[in-house]
């Protein structure tokens, strides 16, 4: 399934947080000298949202990017991704096509290799949020019922995807996150920041020169930020509060501040600075008091052992519930008063040490592990009525 002498396995990214989880993978195939294509779709085109990533983890440039003519209109960019990922997979011989999450580049890469006969291995496969207002949530249906191999992250995503009677074979193996967490903060530099990101990033983050004296705040989901209220709830309740606050801005919700004038809203508690790199965004993550959010993969990030910490979600669902079940996620209704009542308690809370229910930190390895033995010609399509642990 990995490769052979005429074909390559094909990684496709699309955004940031799929570089960062297709990062440990490329790391090992690199070690074990397994041969690759690397395509980019070009969904995330900024750079510090891509490239910089890229040069941050010392991974190869791709082979082939996506020249998005239309990157924020969502069907068009669809049809885009679709056309440009099946042109890739026309220049270049391929033996499968490996991708990961839940975003517009995965569905469409998915159904790309699907139309063009190549197998598709789905990397954390079976997360479900049962919220239909989520793109996301049509996306990995999707692309978990015409993958041929899945990869789930729990025993719980895995029995979904066995209840649902996909198509591939099924096996548990972790989150390859937790991998890229343990990678950037084992090492022994791991408390020095990488030169990635902003330069100033040391002024915000040492407030008053200690750690654990303020929040750390991601918005980037559009059910959030392209809603003017919303917004202006969210940074009310926080200016409202005696607690500074590291706000890493993503460039469509910095748009959108600028754009519906809320600036005027945002206390000087609440320090802005441009997107950090990986390693830089780990250390905010790891010194922090908590953190509030309404990103999925950083309910993942905050389990591993490296971070402990709690995070607020900004969502009315989610589709990592084991981070809920381990106390390590909580999820917070929008309401002005609702917010500023769980930020309280969890400021009053004390710091918690939870094993991760999203494995141990090793789940590349499990997974080329089992690609080494997967046949090399595509999979027969069959219903399994169970899954496989690894």
């Amino acid at each position: 399934m990995l490769s052979n002498a005429d074909s390559k396995v094909m990684l496709i990214t699309g955004t940031r947080p799929e570089i960062i989880k297709l990062y440990p993978l490329m790391r090992l195939f690199d070690t074990e000298n397994i041969d690759y294509t690397f395509v980019h779709t070009g969904q995330h085109h900024d750079f510090n949202l891509f490239l910089n990533f890229i040069k941050e983890f010392k991974i190869k440039n791709p082979n082939y990017t996506i020249q998005l003519e239309n990157p924020t209109d969502p069907i068009q960019q669809f049809s885009e991704i679709l056309k440009g990922v099946g042109n890739a997979l026309k220049q270049f011989k391929t033996s499968s096509i490996i991708t990961v999450g839940d975003t517009n580049s995965v569905a469409a890469a998915s159904i790309a290799g699907t139309k063009s006969k190549i197998p598709v291995i789905h990397i954390e496969a079976g997360l479900r949020s049962y919220d239909w207002r989520m793109p996301e949530e049509y996306n990995r249906r999707m692309t978990d019922h015409i993958s041929d191999v899945l990869f789930a992250p729990t025993i719980e995503s895995a029995m979904i995807l066995t209840k649902e009677q996909v198509q591939g074979k099924v096996y548990t193996v972790g989150n390859t996150v937790l991998d890229a967490v343990r990678l950037c903060l084992q090492t022994p530099n791991e408390n020095k920041f990488a030169g990635y990101g902003n330069e100033n990033i040391t002024v915000n983050m040492d407030i008053n020169g200690k750690l654990n004296e303020y929040i750390l705040l991601t918005l980037h989901r559009e059910e959030n930020v392209d809603n003017p209220d919303i917004l202006k709830r969210i940074f009310s309740a926080l200016s409202h509060l005696d607690v500074n606050c590291i706000f890493p801005v993503h460039p469509r919700t910095l748009k959108r501040i600028h754009q519906y004038g809320l600036g005027h809203y945002i206390g000087k508690n609440i320090k802005i600075i441009d997107p950090v790199g990986y390693h830089d965004f780990l250390r905010l993550l790891r010194n922090c008091r908590f953190i509030i959010t309404d990103s999925g993969g950083i309910q993942e990030e905050i389990t591993s052992p490296f971070i402990n910490k709690r995070a607020l979600i900004f969502r009315d669902s989610t589709e990592r519930r084991e981070s809920i079940i381990s106390g390590h996620s909580i999820l917070c209704t929008l309401d002005y008063f609702a917010m500023i009542e769980a930020i309280k308690r969890i400021l009053s809370s004390q710091p918690i040490s939870i094993k991760s229910p999203y494995g141990d930190g090793y789940a590349a390895e499990k997974i080329v592990d089992i690609l080494k033995k997967e046949p090399i010609i595509p999979l027969a399509r069959k219903a399994i009525s169970e899954y496989i642990q690894i």
